[in-house]
């Protein structure tokens, strides 16, 4: 595994401050794949709670202007000090990701070293800058401004989307093949309950192409199996299509022996992997195994793409609204008239009910297909729709 290792002119950590956010967020995806990167920072910094899973390592940058470049009598022994620094901390490192060396000139004597050393060693650099304006940095070093013309050695320029690579290759002398595409990482499950957090890593969910978390005690009336029904259908149709059911109060008795049973249904090529929150979080929670918290059930909804509800009978399920509120797209059982209030807003399928819609009254409502996966399939088909042409669920 290589070692890895981030240049930064920080002093602190500003949580405002994009960068700061950047630089922690790709510690933490480093240190989740194994790497302990180290930082580097200004002499006197202030970690203020984060970079966590870092090896923090301070430098001396000398005489620091305001973000303005200052070449005084002083700045090749600074530079020069700088180079030793570097060496001492980048020693053995393989990588170095650096965040505004190019650019900002706050960073121009770290620049200046950072060549000098990468010119020594076959330490590999990628650069990114987080601007798309020109300081005309390089310009304003003086008798530096040689050493710092021309691509940076053993280097490649970071874009962090394709519409930059041209004019960032532009202002700093980088041709097309010399630039990698790299995006900001985003921590998306920062703040949520640690039980979603946990379903979401343990099942991988960030791989999928779409997501349906159900809420729902495992009475065989709620019908799970045709969430998993569709799911089936999705994959085959070559969609990365998951299921997370949140099975409170489902501990025991035929909830046990149904659980078991839905595990093996979704086993059938073509494979739904399917996940229960009972079994998932037992081992961060003994209750967990019983019901988790409703913050978690949330999180898990808003982190997932469409809600199915195939249930035969419900009163008023909160599960809907707050589905919808976390802007899920919606699958709902046409032959229980509660859903009906849904239609123009939700796909709506037959999945039959324990109400006689003929009157409105308590009875059977037994839909029969014809084919029953052509009718799966093509509910499959609604939601690959959904997922392709609304635009909130196409983003997500």
């Amino acid at each position: 595994m290589k070692t890895i290792a981030i240049l930064t002119d920080f002093v602190s950590h500003d949580s405002a401050y994009s960068l700061c956010g950047v630089v922690d967020n790709q510690i933490k995806m480093l240190a989740a794949n194994g790497y302990v990167p180290r930082l580097l920072v200004r002499k006197g910094f202030s970690r203020n709670g984060a970079y966590r899973d870092a090896d923090i390592r301070e430098y001396d940058a000398g005489e620091i202007g305001n973000n303005i470049v200052n070449v005084t009598a002083k700045s090749e022994g600074e530079i020069d000090s700088l180079v030793e620094q570097f060496r001492e901390r980048l020693g053995g490192v393989d990588v170095v990701l650096t965040h505004d060396l190019l650019y900002q000139a706050n960073m121009w004597k770290q620049h200046v070293a950072a060549r000098r050393l990468a010119k020594e060693t076959g330490t590999r650099w990628l650069h990114w800058v987080h601007s798309s304006t020109d300081l005309g940095t390089v310009a304003q070093t003086g008798r530096f401004r040689e050493e710092l013309t021309g691509k940076f050695p053993n280097a490649r320029l970071v874009a962090m989307h394709r519409e930059e690579m041209p004019r960032k290759g532009g202002l700093f002398g980088y041709e097309i093949d010399e630039i990698v595409q790299v995006p900001n990482p985003i921590n998306l499950t920062e703040n949520y309950h640690a039980a979603a957090r946990h379903i979401i890593q343990t099942g991988k969910l960030s791989e999928a192409d779409v997501i349906a978390v159900y809420p729902a005690r495992l009475d065989r009336g709620k019908q799970p199996e045709i969430i998993v029904e569709i799911f089936r259908e999705l994959v085959g149709r070559g969609w990365d299509a998951r299921v997370v059911i949140v099975d409170f109060h489902s501990t025991g008795g035929d909830k046990a022996d149904y659980r078991k049973e839905l595990i093996q249904f979704a086993d059938k090529p073509p494979a739904v992997p399917l996940q229960f929150s009972s079994i998932e979080c037992a081992g961060l929670d003994h209750e967990y195994a019983y019901h988790l918290p409703h913050e978690a059930v949330m999180d898990l909804m808003e982190y997932s793409d469409v809600f199915v509800h195939p249930s035969r009978s419900e009163s008023d399920p909160l599960t809907v609204p707050e589905a919808a509120w976390k802007r899920c797209g919606l699958v709902l059982n046409f032959d229980l008239p509660v859903f009906r209030q849904w239609v123009g807003r939700a796909i709506l399928k037959k999945f039959s009910s324990n109400i006689d819609v003929a009157s409105g009254m308590p009875g059977d409502t037994n839909t029969k297909y014809d084919d029953r996966r052509a009718y799966m399939d093509e509910t499959a088909g609604a939601i690959a729709y959904l997922m392709q042409n609304n635009m909130i669920l196409a983003n997500h």
